[in-house]
């Protein structure tokens, strides 16, 4: 028969100082029972992270490969937040926080709308990461994420670019070879219209480029095909044969209507807020140009200067706030 000296779910062999095992009838049972008591009331409160606070899961997920993997600068992003959040509320117990909360953090900063909706979309991202590791955040079975779908500030600027982390929110949700993935790709990573999107055929598709002859504009296009859309879109092509880019069942072209209908749903079903749309991953699009320095001219040939201004504004104050 083994004795332990329990705290929380820590459990101690309780030993003398040489390691030899100790039950109540062996001299100095007692003193080192307290001695091993006295090793956790010692310690300073601050440096013990509380398992299940968000402090606990801010730590975790920041050594965790869906964070380590992420490009630098989405990193030092989400990192800003993440601070932010582990400063102020670390010590919340994630089992127990209501939705009420996250509106409660959101106004927080609704003086500055866009910062407000950023810190909640990283917050539902860190809470999705703790429901799916249940038992080492130690949440309830039926635990849901309170900051799903969470109701966002209007910035005053219409539509509006996805955050990283709604992007990376949506690719969770939607795997490779699925419909609602090679066509959010596409939208993400050429900053076209669904106008020019559905219709696409295999023969767009060449070297490297998409070309387009834009709807709207009848003007013609090429854009580098990125990493992220060939990923995507070459295993997509191999698995069917068909002359459309994005068949439907018969084998014809989704109709614009159809394909905006089924973007909807899946952005929904990523419990994205409705503010994510479409129209939104154009000035993404755009938005990622102006970053990598892509010269002002190419911008505005591929998603017009309408968009490329918005962007350019999105960017700026992006710069002036950080």
């Amino acid at each position: 028969m083994y004795w332990y000296y329990r705290r929380g779910r820590e459990r101690v062999p309780i030993t003398d100082p040489n390691g030899r095992r100790l039950g109540p009838d062996d001299d100095g049972f007692l003193a080192n029972y307290e001695r091993i008591k006295r090793g956790f009331e010692d310690q300073p409160a601050a440096s013990i992270t509380p398992t299940g606070s968000l402090a606990h899961l801010i730590e975790i997920y920041r050594k965790a490969p869906e964070f380590l993997s992420l490009a630098a600068k989405t990193r030092r992003d989400y990192a800003r937040y993440l601070d932010l959040l582990k400063e102020k509320h670390g010590h919340r117990p994630i089992a127990t926080m209501p939705r009420e909360a996250v509106f409660k953090l959101r106004d927080e900063f609704q003086a500055t709308p866009r910062a407000a909706n950023y810190v909640v979309a990283v917050l539902r991202l860190i809470l999705s990461y703790a429901e799916d590791r249940k038992a080492t955040f130690r949440l309830p079975p039926h635990w849901v994420n309170p900051a799903r779908r969470p109701k966002k500030l209007k910035t005053g600027e219409g539509y509006r670019p996805w955050e990283e982390v709604e992007i990376a929110a949506y690719r969770k949700r939607w795997d490779y070879g699925t419909l609602e993935r090679v066509l959010f790709e596409v939208f993400l990573n050429t900053g076209q219209r669904g106008g020019d999107i559905a219709p696409m055929i295999r023969r767009q598709y060449f070297r490297g480029e998409i070309a387009v002859v834009q709807e709207k504009t009848r003007e013609r296009v090429w854009i580098p095909v990125s990493r992220d859309l060939r990923v995507a879109l070459d295993p997509w092509l191999a698995g069917q044969e068909h002359l459309v880019l994005f068949p439907t069942p018969t084998g014809r072209s989704l109709k614009v209507d159809h394909m905006r209908h089924l973007m909807r749903e899946a952005i929904r079903a990523a419990a994205l807020p409705d503010d994510c749309t479409l129209h939104g991953l154009r000035y993404t699009f755009a938005t990622r140009a102006i970053e990598l320095g892509i010269d002002w001219q190419t911008i505005e040939s591929i998603v017009g200067h309408r968009t490329a201004e918005m962007a350019h504004k999105y960017t700026a104050s992006d710069a002036a706030r950080g």
